[in-house]
């Protein structure tokens, strides 16, 4: 491993969406597949006794704009608690490329960015659809090795 500025170089990717991730590394021009964690994200859940989207327990069209808001607070803290999570995770990297469909990949670079320990970090977000491991592994590689 190459040294750089006193720390070993460590080159990791993270395939993510909504529902989980997929932590990968790069090394000896060879990417491994290192772990997958599960998204703590929610969706579409439905409390017993819940009429309609509109409102939790009634029909009354006034409540509607405080449910969605409450259900946005609630994403936004199951995204905090998610990027936490990944945070810990690639908080020894050197180099770090994000791979996903939507925009959770980006929510998560511009997370990083507003770290402090996290300055010195080189990133690179790419576009990335569903995928078998080893079309993963291929893309993390060839996307190493035309550098970051």
């Amino acid at each position: 491993m190459s040294r750089e500025t006193g720390r070993i170089k460590s080159q990791l990717a993270v395939w993510m969406d909504q529902s989980h991730a997929l932590l990968l590394s790069y090394q000896d021009k060879q990417a491994l597949l290192l772990e997958e964690l599960p998204s703590p994200i929610r969706t579409h859940v439905r409390i017993p006794g819940e009429g309609s989207d509109l409102t939790r327990f009634g029909s009354g069209m006034g409540d509607a704009s405080n449910n969605e808001k409450r259900k946005n607070n609630i994403h936004q803290q199951q995204l905090k608690e998610y990027f936490g999570q990944l945070e810990k995770k690639v908080a020894r990297a050197t180099d770090l490329l994000l791979l996903g469909p939507g925009v959770v990949k980006t929510q998560f670079f511009h997370y990083l960015q507003e770290q402090k320990h996290f300055t010195t970090l080189k990133m690179k977000v790419l576009d990335a659809d569903k995928m078998t491991h080893n079309q993963l592994q291929a893309l993390v590689r060839e996307s190493y090795l035309t550098a970051i």
